[in-house]
């Protein structure tokens, strides 16, 4: 279904739908990356008030875990709108 880590394939595999044409705008999802990311920032705030970590730990926990959300996120929601425009 997905081509890419957040972009959908052009065709199923399984039944050949065009994915393609159900992709969403990059706008459609800034409802979605807007709060993720002030959420990931007070993390970042959080964590760092709580432990205490040397900037380096920072530099090296944070890219994956901000990478894993945001793909995770865009993949969930990106099959929440597909499957609602395809079974109304």
């Amino acid at each position: 279904m997905f081509a890419a880590p957040a972009a959908f394939a052009p065709r199923c595999r399984g039944c050949g739908l065009d994915l393609a044409a159900y992709e969403p705008g990059p706008r459609a999802l800034y409802p979605v990356v807007l709060p993720l990311v002030v959420l990931l920032a007070l993390g970042a705030v959080r964590f760092d008030d709580a432990l205490h970590p040397p900037l380096w730990l920072h530099a090296l926990i944070w890219p994956p875990v901000v990478a894993l959300v945001m793909i995770g996120a865009l993949r969930l929601v990106k099959v929440t709108l597909l499957t609602r425009r395809i079974k109304p």
